[in-house]
């Protein structure tokens, strides 16, 4: 978590590195089972002699205390926390405490029945609903105090991810822009325009107005968190449309589910594997005579992306787009935590890509 507390401002912070690093795990959960041990046997003014009837009640009330404890800071550590306030089921989450106040109230009652005497209070009276209206007045205050703690270090982890996520997601956007924005790129297309002026005007311009709608969404498409799947897609196009030009037969299947295209994604998701395409692949047609399948779908309330093209001699996936494919892993790490399925296929004379994203919102 050294990065995170960097571009949060902790860097010096050995507190924040104590709460949100999984290596002092243990040492914070040792130190919380002696903290409330602690409690129990701090110094009161008790007399300083007693009976051991009634040193023996005192520590069963102390034990029989402490593991009811435990277990509350557990349970709502690993089950109510998780399950319930992280999902905003506020009320789910308070109706699960008052009942789990109610069967620690009412197993005190069932143990008092059975006239175990540590169950009992030191005057010998027996449990009434005042004495569980102080049960729950005490078990809510220790629940608030240690739902802080947990509440605290998810947001803390919650505005890393964040920071992370603005940081990675600025880098991406200026290696993608001078990635399709670079001399090659527009030395080949300029190159082509040029040559189609006088063979055929008509296509000059044509292909002048896709160069200058990939420039013009790589420019200011990048400037929002999200955009329109459909967006996307016509940069994807266009892509594709210069490389058709480029070559004398070039088949391209491109197929869109319908409502795919008003879905919002982040920028620039699905252009590198196109770029992969164009850049290193494609020379060889595959079964039917295409030379790249392409195809966007809906399942499962997920956005399902493949790719399939054939290629002149094995590549190494690592050689996206000038991008990388761990920074293109790291990227949907940090956009769909542990929901994204990237699934890459290098078969020889086949490269195939498919992912799959969820469709937020």
């Amino acid at each position: 978590m050294k990065n995170g507390q960097i571009i949060i401002g902790y860097e010096n912070s050995l507190f924040i590195d104590f709460i949100i690093d999984s290596k002092h795990r243990w040492i914070r959960h040792i130190l919380l089972i002696a903290a409330i041990i602690g409690i129990h046997f701090l110094p009161n003014s008790a007399p300083a002699e007693v009976d051991k009837d009634t040193e023996m009640w005192n520590l069963w009330v102390k034990f029989i205390s402490i593991l009811i404890l435990l277990a509350l800071f557990y349970i709502n550590h690993y089950i109510l926390i998780p399950f319930f306030i992280l999902k905003s089921r506020f009320l789910d989450y308070a109706g699960s405490l008052f009942a789990l106040y109610t069967f620690i109230f009412l197993s005190m009652l069932v143990l008092e029945s059975q006239e175990l005497q540590f169950i009992k209070k030191q005057d010998q009276s027996l449990l009434n609903w005042k004495d569980f209206i102080v049960l729950i007045i005490l078990f809510t205050i220790f629940i608030a105090a240690v739902s802080s703690v947990k509440l605290f270090k998810i947001w803390i982890v919650n505005l890393i991810r964040f920071k992370e996520f603005e940081n990675n997601t600025l880098t991406i956007q200026l290696e993608q822009l001078k990635s399709q924005i670079n001399p090659h790129f527009l030395f080949n297309t300029l190159n082509n325009i040029n040559f189609l002026i006088d063979e055929n005007p008509k296509l000059a311009s044509k292909v002048l107005v896709k160069l200058s709608d990939i420039l013009r969404n790589q420019l200011y498409l990048s400037k929002g968190e999200t955009i329109e799947l459909g967006k996307e897609i016509v940069v994807l196009r266009n892509i594709l449309f210069l490389e058709d030009i480029r070559r004398d037969k070039f088949i391209v299947d491109f197929q869109v589910d319908s409502d795919l295209e008003q879905i919002h994604v982040p920028p620039f998701l699905f252009i590198p594997f196109i770029e992969n395409v164009v850049k290193h692949g494609a020379h060889q047609t595959m079964e039917g005579g295409l030379h790249v399948q392409i195809q966007f779908s809906i399942n499962n309330q997920h956005i399902c992306f493949t790719c399939i093209n054939s290629q002149k001699k094995k590549q190494h996936t690592a050689a996206y787009g000038g991008l990388g494919l761990g920074n293109i892993r790291k990227r949907l790490e940090i956009l769909y935590p542990q929901a994204y399925d990237l699934q890459i296929d290098d078969g020889g004379d086949i490269f195939k890509v498919f992912l799959s994203i969820p469709i937020k919102g």
